[in-house]
């Protein structure tokens, strides 16, 4: 069964592999016959590739068919490694689960737990294939889409929102779950959850008393930092409301984690998860509808943001 199943993951590879090179021809002719230039040998080296895809503030100008390509050709870096390193951890499954089979006593246990832990890993790796997969579609008719304006093509997934706070919640909890990998990332998951939450809740003026037929002007350009609204939120003296100094505190440790390498065993990550994380989402929750105007108020006095 396993020569079987090696058997069938090989000739997927080789028949993707295939499509990759058609689809790559495909958008070399589109791009000839609509005069549009692509500079195809500058998509060869990764720090090429980030720079077309990750444009970030002070770039002379943004190539829309390059950003669309570079985010495509990344699409088949990603499916190419996947399905090398799927395939490599099928002969060690296979491998693991002769010892469980072979093996007594408490080797048998160690062999059953590394079994289990390569068969989810194995599992793991198609599901993230089967998703590559979709999106690798979708970046190829959307550079087809942008080279040609003419080619009308739909994608598979239509919209995708931006990540929300219940996701990244979502996230620290499944990582907890999968053995003790929650603890390198659950503080900033958490952190990210506490930050996607305030902002768009305070600036969000739909749900404004005041302001929900105005329109908010970031004037620095980015969305102003939680630090910056809690500092306003203090001004306010409102701060035991919002539950600012467990928010401070959070921000704080998660910075000590990250940068400093400090341990943050389970059962920190499962209290802040439950506990610290979900009390400050509450607290905001609870006041920026009687509150909210205010801080919004004092953030446009001191220039952070205009209402208009």
């Amino acid at each position: 069964m396993h020569s079987d199943i090696t058997e069938e993951l090989e000739k997927a590879k080789n028949e993707m592999k295939t499509i990759m090179e058609e689809d790559l021809k495909n958008i070399q002719v589109l791009a000839r016959n609509e005069k549009k230039l692509i500079a195809f040998n500058q998509f060869s080296k990764p720090s090429s590739i980030i720079k077309m895809a990750l444009y970030i503030e002070g770039d002379q100008s943004q190539d829309r068919i390059a950003y669309h390509y570079a985010h495509w050709i990344m699409s088949i870096s990603s499916l190419q490694s996947l399905a090398h390193d799927a395939i490599e951890l099928l002969a060690e499954l296979k491998r693991y689960y002769t010892n469980y089979v072979n093996l007594t006593g408490h080797e048998k246990r160690i062999a059953f737990g590394r079994f289990v832990e390569a068969y989810r890993d194995f599992n793991g790796y198609l599901i993230s294939l089967r998703n590559m997969i979709t999106q690798y579609y979708d970046w190829f008719i959307l550079t087809c889409n942008e080279i040609d304006p003419n080619h009308k093509e739909q994608t598979i997934i239509a919209y995708k929102s931006d990540i929300t706070h219940d996701q990244l919640l979502a996230a620290t909890k499944e990582l907890l779950l999968r053995g003790n990998y929650g603890r390198l990332a659950g503080f900033a998951l958490l952190r990210s959850a506490v930050e996607v939450f305030i902002t768009r809740e305070l600036f969000d003026l739909k749900k404004s008393q005041k302001y929900s037929t105005k329109q908010i002007v970031f004037t620095g350009k980015d969305i102003p930092s939680v630090k910056s609204i809690w500092k306003r939120i203090e001004k306010l003296q409102l701060a035991q409301y919002f539950k600012i100094d467990s928010l401070k505190r959070l921000y704080a440790w998660e910075s000590i984690v990250a940068h400093r390498g400090y341990l943050a065993e389970e059962y920190l990550i499962w209290f802040v998860y439950h506990h610290t994380a979900i009390e400050i989402i509450g607290a905001f929750r609870a006041n920026l509808k009687r509150y909210g105007d205010q801080i919004l108020e004092e953030l446009q006095k001191d220039g952070i943001i205009q209402i208009k």
